[in-house]
């Protein structure tokens, strides 16, 4: 066997975690002695083209591969090699985590489904445990096809409305942006639009616990309570609804606007009807109005608000631009 060979068999078995003591002194010997970098690029090269194909382990033990890259990045401090070839090395361990979390859900050979709702639509999707989402407009749901792990996950991108079916050994979470909400069998909204600002769970029934996954701020939300997330702070604002119905109002055709600024109401808007709403001037766009908007074309709607803001709007392309 050639030095080429051998190095590749090396390895090998090294982000395998199975070669032997004996084999793990030979490959730093290999590397101690290689007269540059070159060397290893055939058996990297191979060993990352073959990785895409493996399969993942279905439980992997991160406390292991951290104190195995701990340990042998220590032995490779002991024989003083090198940092271009410990390099080699240090990518060779990290391999395998990278295709983990480049595919989180190869680990558990779980397979997802996305479902999206367009503008001026929404969507009901009902998962394998019975829960029922209705996605506003606009919105994605990336779940499992089978909840088969002890908690049952779903990632959404937008809004939506959640009908949990209670399972006691089965939390239900979702993950939308920086928001994470858990709970046991509740109804609840999330709204979670990447361009929309403030964050929001509003509980309809139930309990549930959402947490603010950057700043670590946790709340625990009964009927009518909703927390949203505001810039500069690190705690939830936490509100109480009168009527918690409200916030699933755009379900029944409803808009419901409670001080909201203009800003909010225009990417609102945009989402119901299709269209683009934009507002000019951060004066403009910051102004708070309280309005109810039932079965009124957007024209109508337009007109209501610039009454009330003592504005106007134009249309050029199917925007629809307030100033």
């Amino acid at each position: 066997m050639d030095t080429n060979q051998r190095k590749s068999e090396l390895l090998e078995k090294y982000m395998n975690n199975s070669c032997t003591k004996q084999e793990f002194e030979e490959f730093m010997e290999l590397i101690k002695i290689s007269q540059d970098f070159e060397d290893f690029d055939g058996p990297m090269k191979k060993q990352w083209e073959n990785a895409r194909y493996e399969s993942i382990p279905h439980a992997v033990d991160w406390d292991s591969i951290y104190n195995n890259i701990k340990l042998r990045l220590w032995a490779l401090k002991k024989t003083k090699v090198q940092f271009k070839f410990a390099a080699v090395i240090v990518l060779a361990i990290c391999t395998l985590t990278f295709i983990l979390y480049k595919n989180p859900a190869s680990t558990d050979h779980t397979l997802y489904l996305t479902q999206h709702s367009g503008a001026a639509k929404t969507k009901v999707v009902v998962l394998s445990d019975g829960t029922r989402v209705t996605l506003n407009a606009n919105s994605d749901l990336r779940y499992p096809q089978n909840f088969n792990a002890k908690t049952r996950e779903v990632y959404l991108k937008g809004e939506a409305y959640f009908q949990v079916i209670h399972n006691v050994n089965k939390p239900f979470i979702i993950h939308s942006g920086k928001l994470k909400t858990q709970v046991l069998g509740t109804t609840f909204t999330v709204s979670a639009y990447s361009q929309i600002k403030p964050m929001n769970v509003t509980v309809l029934t139930g309990k549930v616990a959402v947490k603010d996954e950057l700043t670590h701020a946790l709340a625990i939300l009964t009927r009518g309570q909703s927390a949203s997330t505001k810039n500069g702070k690190n705690d939830f604002e936490i509100t109480s609804l009168a009527n918690p119905e409200d916030a699933i109002a755009w379900m029944d055709d409803k808009m419901i606007f409670e001080n909201s600024d203009l800003e909010t109401i225009a990417f609102k808007l945009s989402n119901k009807y299709g269209v683009t709403v934009k507002v000019t001037g951060n004066k403009l766009a910051q102004q708070h109005i309280t309005a109810i908007f039932q079965g009124q074309n957007l024209p109508g709607i337009l007109n209501a608000i610039t009454k009330l803001t003592h504005s106007s709007y134009t249309v050029r392309d199917n925007t629809y631009i307030l100033y």
